[in-house]
């Protein structure tokens, strides 16, 4: 099960992998990149640019980011229970 956010979140990156994120003021460490994916839209479409990562933070927890590479911002898309 997983719950959608799709919020704005700080991330640190270590080789061009998430490291760590700040998520409502609250920082995750990453302990393990479970997964990388890669969407693109079509430029007369929605123009989507983005990079997904699934990761699993300290505590357990596994989480959806993905950098939006037309503006330059991360989110944090989903939490899976």
């Amino acid at each position: 099960m997983s719950k959608r956010y799709d919020e704005e979140v700080r991330v640190e990156r270590d080789a061009g992998m998430p490291s760590a994120f700040v998520w409502r003021d609250r920082r995750y460490e990453v302990l393990d990149v479970i997964g990388k994916w890669r969407i693109e839209g079509r430029w007369w479409s929605d123009g989507r640019d983005r990079e997904y990562w699934r990761v699993e933070a300290r505590g357990g927890a596994v989480w959806d980011l993905y950098h939006d590479r037309a503006r330059g911002l991360w989110h944090v898309e989903r939490l899976w229970d």
